[in-house]
């Protein structure tokens, strides 16, 4: 059945592979959009699906006025996919923290006065239930509910520059989806909620424009061609985001548990390692200078049992699958360009 969807965040990877799935499935789109310009390029994007395409603009998504305004009492569910981006800012509270707590928290307030509005879906991060540094450590596994038990202190003074982007980023998703369930308990409105989890999300990049990539995409480039000493920049856990896309949508429809104020679903792609990777990019893609340098640490484990069972994901995809919507995009790129391997 088709719905009238709010998303935010529409015009980023993960959200623009969002909402071209939304669109194949007829559903009819309100975008939230910072610049009036943003408009003709989702529309050149998806000029087939022009007719189901509406935006508003609205700067600063921490607006609760202006997104109660854009649901308009005519909006079934909201699709919350903004977030600050790590490397966007120096400031914890400021540039990380505030705008993931308060666009998270107006987003809630404005659909608790909108009748109309039956489910809230919010995309966190896999960062959210596991502790600051976790990432590195080993044997973690990472299952849903850990959230209220993780310790991190906002006025801890936070390492300055690239050194500080990953921590700063995953203190604001651990705080911000803290907010979100707290929100949750206090006020108990008429929709129901799921939060989204993934881990580390690549594939192919519908906003990319150059043979610059973008977000981790960008990483894994880094990783194989150019790491720091020789070692991977991010853990082997990943997803693709088309199995993240097909996540979000299943959600629109799924029957939460009554009770669960807050539905966590983990998304990540089936285990790997780096030593998988480099194998697969030395034998597919030898234009690919691979630096990367053993020996490889296993990787946190995730538990998406949960989420396979309820959103009917049978199979994600491969981590050769991944790594060759990354790295055959990257190609298509150098040959427009002229370019020849790194």
């Amino acid at each position: 059945m088709s719905s009238r969807i709010f998303i935010t965040g529409g015009t980023g990877f993960i959200g623009s592979q969002v909402v071209l799935d939304s669109l194949k499935a007829g559903h009819q789109l309100r975008l939230s959009i910072r610049r009036e310009s943003q408009a003709e390029e989702v529309k050149s994007r998806f000029s087939q699906h022009a007719s189901q395409l509406d935006f508003v603009v609205i700067p600063n998504i921490a607006n609760t006025e202006a997104i109660r305004s854009a649901l308009s009492n005519d909006i079934d569910a909201i699709f919350h996919l903004a977030s600050p981006m790590p490397g966007k800012g120096e400031d914890f509270k400021t540039e990380y923290l505030q705008p993931a707590v308060e666009g998270t928290e107006a987003i809630l307030n404005a659909a608790a006065d909108a009748p109309t509005v039956k489910r809230v879906v919010i995309m966190s991060s896999l960062l959210a239930l596991m502790p600051l540094g976790g990432m590195n450590v080993p044997g973690l596994e990472v299952k849903a509910g850990a959230n209220p038990t993780l310790a991190v202190d906002a006025e801890t003074p936070f390492p300055p520059g690239p050194a500080g982007y990953g921590v700063k980023y995953s203190a604001s998703k651990i705080l911000a989806h803290r907010a979100t369930v707290e929100w949750m308990q206090v006020h108990q409105p008429q929709f129901s909620l799921a939060t989204l989890h993934p881990t580390f999300v690549l594939g192919r990049d519908l906003t990319q424009q150059t043979s610059t990539p973008n977000g981790i995409n960008a990483f894994l480039m880094t990783t194989l061609t150019n790491p720091p000493g020789g070692k991977p920049v991010v853990p082997a856990s990943m997803v693709d985001v088309r199995d993240v896309s097909l996540a979000v949508l299943r959600c629109l429809d799924v029957k939460l548990e009554q009770g669960e104020l807050v539905t966590e679903y983990l998304v990540a792609g089936k285990p790997t390692s780096y030593d998988d990777i480099v194998r697969f990019v030395k034998e597919k893609y030898s234009d690919i200078p691979v630096k990367i340098e053993g020996p490889y640490s296993k990787p946190f484990t995730v538990d998406t049992s949960r989420t396979e069972k309820d959103l009917g994901i049978a199979r994600w995809h491969s981590i050769e699958e991944i790594v060759s919507s990354v790295l055959g995009q990257q190609l298509e790129f150098w040959e427009q360009e002229g370019k020849v391997a790194l």
